[in-house]
């Protein structure tokens, strides 16, 4: 079963603000993963912002990716949940 890195998938996560969570300090993470292509703010308010993520390959090494970045990516329910790690 090989897939095809060439191939975009998207994943849709919530990412909560506050004051260590803000979107630029997750932008800047985001910005070093070469896996991910783009992310663009479906939803935005002052509690919250909904992200649909393009990204090249499977969902384990963006997770893994993003940890060295210090952002979180966990499924809770069935909702994406974004986070920094300080």
């Amino acid at each position: 079963n090989l897939i095809d890195i060439k191939t975009p998938s998207f994943i849709n996560a919530k990412f909560s603000l506050d004051k260590n969570n803000t979107l630029v300090e997750l932008n800047k993470g985001i910005k070093k993963i070469e896996l991910i292509e783009n992310m663009y703010v479906q939803e935005l308010n002052k509690e919250y912002v909904d992200l649909k993520i393009k990204y090249l390959g499977k969902i384990n090494k963006i997770i893994q990716q993003l940890r060295e970045n210090n952002i979180i990516l966990k499924l809770v329910g069935d909702q994406w949940i974004l986070k920094i790690i300080s």
